[in-house]
Formats: C-alpha cells, sequence, structure tokens
C-alpha cells in the first residue's frame, strides 16, 4: 500500500526554532562581511567543462533516516529505502555514514562535523534525507527546519574543501498537499536520427585564481514536484529511492564502471523517468488512489560530473 511523506501540519505555520536568522539581519551580516574587505576579486572564465573526477576517493555520504516524528504518523517501510541507498553508495565506494530519527540539533552537528573534515582527496558529498515535510521545511525528529539548512554548512565560504566539487542532496519528503494525477499520450514510430557523437576536450592550462558564487556546485533532487505529495509504499519503500538506487545499481554495472564514468544528468533523468513512467499509487483513500509523482531537481553546477566506481578493495 502506498502513503504519502506530508506533516500533518497544513497552511500557514508559525516560526519555529530552526527558521533561519531574520533577512534585514542576513543582508545586514553580509554587506558588513563585504565592505569590512580588503580582498579585490576578478572574475574571469574557464574552459573546464568537467569537474575533477581523478581523486582516489568518490567521497563522503551521510543518510539522515527518520521513521519515528514527533507528532507525525510512523514512516513505514522506511528501513527498506535506508538499506538500499546505503548498500548502493557503498558500492560505489561511498563512505557512508548512516544516521536514524535524529533531533535537529544532533542533525545540526553532524553537518558541520562533516563539513569541517578535510574533501580535499574526495570527488564529491552526497547527502540523502528521507522524513516528512511540507512547504519549503523538512522534519528531524523533533521539529522542522527549513530545507537549505542540509547545505549551509557546505556553502564555499564554510566549507573551502569543497569548493568546485559537487555537493548533492537527495530529498525523500512531501513539499505540500497536491496530487499528480495521471495524464496520457500516445507516441507514433519515430523517423529514424542520425546522432553526432562529442568530442570531448580538455585544455591544459597554467595555475589560476577563479571567483565563482558561494552557493556555486550544490544539486537538490527533491522527491516530487513543489508543492506536491511524495509517496512511499509501507513495504517496499519510496518510489524515489528505490529509483534511485536502480539506476545506480545499473551504472555500476556498466558506465559508472568505465574509466570515465556515468554522468549525472543522465542518471538523473533516467531517475525522473522511471519515477514518472513506472509508478502510480495504490491507496486506500480513493482520492490518492491512481496517483503520479514527479521528482525533480535544482542545480548550481557548473560542470558536468562524472560518477564513478570507486569500491575501496578497487583502490
Amino acid at each position: 500500500m502506498d502513503v504519502t511523506d506530508l506533516s500533518f501540519f497544513g497552511g500557514k505555520l508559525k516560526a519555529d526554532k530552526a527558521d533561519a536568522n531574520k533577512t534585514s539581519a542576513s543582508i545586514t551580516n553580509n554587506y558588513q562581511n563585504i565592505i569590512s574587505s580588503n580582498k579585490v576579486i576578478v572574475s574571469r572564465p574557464t574552459r573546464e567543462t568537467e569537474y575533477d573526477c581523478n581523486h582516489p576517493h568518490v567521497g563522503i555520504a551521510l543518510i539522515f533516516n527518520h521513521k519515528d516524528v514527533k507528532g507525525q504518523k510512523q514512516r513505514i517501510g522506511t528501513e527498506r529505502d535506508r538499506d538500499a541507498i546505503h548498500a548502493s553508495l557503498t558500492n560505489y565506494g561511498f563512505d557512508v555514514r548512516v544516521f536514524n530519527d535524529l533531533t535537529f540539533a544532533d542533525l545540526s552537528e553532524k553537518l558541520k562535523e562533516t563539513a569541517q573534515e578535510d574533501h580535499q582527496q574526495n570527488d564529491c558529498l552526497l547527502v540523502v534525507v528521507m522524513s516528512h515535510g511540507y512547504e519549503g521545511k523538512i522534519f528531524a525528529r523533533d521539529l522542522a527546519y527549513p530545507v537549505e539548512r542540509l547545505w549551509n554548512a557546505f556553502l564555499g565560504e564554510n566549507c573551502a574543501s569543497l569548493i568546485n566539487k559537487p555537493k548533492l542532496f537527495f530529498i525523500q519528503a512531501c513539499r505540500g498537499a497536491n496530487l499528480d494525477k495521471a495524464v496520457t499520450y500516445r507516441k507514433f514510430t519515430p523517423m529514424s536520427r542520425q546522432s553526432f557523437p562529442l568530442e570531448a576536450w580538455r585544455e591544459k592550462s597554467d595555475a589560476a585564481l577563479y571567483a565563482i558564487p558561494n552557493t556555486a556546485d550544490i544539486l537538490v533532487m527533491y522527491s516530487t514536484f513543489d508543492k506536491h505529495y511524495s509517496f512511499r509504499n509501507i513495504e517496499k519503500g519510496s518510489w524515489f529511492i528505490q529509483s534511485i538506487c536502480d539506476v545506480l545499481d545499473e551504472a555500476a554495472m556498466d558506465e559508472a564502471f568505465s574509466p570515465q564514468g556515468a554522468e549525472l544528468l543522465h542518471l538523473l533523468t533516467a531517475i525522473n523517468r522511471k519515477v514518472a513512467y513506472e509508478y502510480q499509487s495504490n491507496a486506500k483513500q480513493e482520492a490518492l488512489n491512481q496517483m503520479k509523482e514527479m521528482p525533480n531537481f535544482m542545480s548550481t553546477l557548473t560542470k558536468t560530473f562524472y560518477l564513478r566506481v570507486k569500491r575501496k578493495c578497487m583502490q
């Protein structure tokens, strides 16, 4: 049976303990930091089109799994998601760290501790969160917090060793109460088309200083469209996480195992396609039955990223 990861709360909520600082105070602090700095920053173009994926390690992967959330329905079936994504990421060689039912304070501390580690020998950072949620927020065990709290610790100014490296976040949670209905289309046999292979090229250059935004190199993939439900099967796990695992596992036996690796956008599109085409809700409530789900992602990545299998036994 399919259920949703929507919180019981609806409408406007009062600010909670995890809300970000007041906008005015934040703007003032940032402005003071800018004008107090004497550093001259000069932006320049780059010919690099791919992230460096030749580090010894693929990176750290944090999994925050929430089954029991204060005031919410128990998220039955989330253990299957936790175990499946753990196995898939371990297969790639990630340093996987699993945390269950953390409070917001403990979750924040784990994020800060990870940001303070040295990531110079890693290709990327990956974070998976599975919980209840609603518009703009996700739940820890004790309270809801703004979703951007997940990546704030890894912004360039806070984590220098992850500058110019992909920081990937995957969030399984509802984002609202809207339902995604199914629509149909008929596809006719297409005419043949010619494909034109693209030749990869790299440019060797001397060391140079580049200026990029503090929020660069982040990708956030949500299990569902903005303001919509996200489904989880109580026996098999969530559609989104299980699809991530299926796509990663398949790629690990093919392109991700090759020297070049699997291109991230190709993998994410495959995840979108799998959830969109292969899943449909089977719920006891008629209003929730035969519904669809559409994952999507927000990206500030500036280059192409190739995910490679780097198991410890292969290093």
